[in-house]
């Protein structure tokens, strides 16, 4: 079994959804990284590790995450992108050294892309579904709150009949399309508050590091390196989901 945490991001022009996906039997290994980087955030920032990290409010300074006393103060843009690079960081190391570890990347333009939440589920999925087949494995999703019902049916949709097109004119039946329903995602979706779940917000800090690559950054994203935050990411991604992306995104 392979658990993913599904999370997205959206700007003016792009729309981005991130799958952090780990093995089952290496789930205990990374969340043990996860909660030991939290506690040094908090001895190096005054982060509590039930403060939810949220990548908007870490790279603008909103929220106020620290706590010093009995006062919540609020992070510089400066820390929260210190964080921000740490958490990628984090991901790309338990990829390199646990292994079992996986990032799986969907980023629509917005204006040629018809219904572009809809649809970047749909990608992911289908991507998530051939990663686990070909691991001859299964999947079981974890997404933040929200959304519940449109995720739930298109989920459901997918089980059932899931026309995919041949990356080259047609398949070998001679037929544009082929029937391949998601059976190795199983168990059907899960919520939670991102708040409460650790995972989940890493998962957003991937998905706001592809957001920042892709669209026009302002002079504070720059100033700060955010825009060049998601190439911290090597060994963790997929690259197999996307062969024509040199990051292995999936942008149709």
């Amino acid at each position: 079994m392979r658990i993913y945490y599904i999370d997205e991001s959206e700007g003016p022009r792009y729309y981005v959804r991130s799958a952090l996906g780990v093995d089952a039997e290496r789930w205990n290994d990374l969340n043990a990284r996860v909660r030991d980087w939290r506690l040094k955030l908090e001895v190096r920032y005054a982060v509590p590790p039930d403060r939810e990290l949220h990548a908007c409010d870490l790279l603008a300074g909103r929220g106020k995450l620290a706590r010093v006393g009995n006062a919540d103060r609020r992070l510089s843009p400066e820390h929260g992108a210190e964080i921000f690079v740490g958490g990628l960081q984090l991901v790309e190391d338990a990829a390199r050294t646990i292994g079992g570890v996986e990032v799986v990347n969907v980023c629509l333009h917005k204006p040629d892309a018809r219904g572009h939440e809809r649809a970047s589920l749909d990608r992911l999925l289908n991507r998530i579904n051939t990663s686990v087949a070909s691991a001859n494995r299964h999947a079981f999703l974890i997404f933040d709150e929200g959304r519940e019902d449109m995720v739930a049916r298109l989920y459901r949709r997918l089980r059932s009949r899931n026309p995919v097109p041949s990356r080259y004119e047609a398949w070998e039946d001679g037929e544009r399309t082929k029937d391949i329903p998601i059976e190795r995602v199983i168990g059907g979706p899960a919520f939670r508050s991102s708040h409460s779940d650790h995972l989940l917000q890493m998962a957003d800090l991937i998905a706001h590091a592809l957001l920042k690559q892709e669209e026009e950054p302002s002079p504070r994203v720059a100033r700060l390196g955010i825009d060049r935050a998601f190439g911290n990411l090597d060994r963790a991604l997929n690259r197999r989901a996307s062969r024509r992306d040199p990051q292995g995104v999936v942008r149709r």
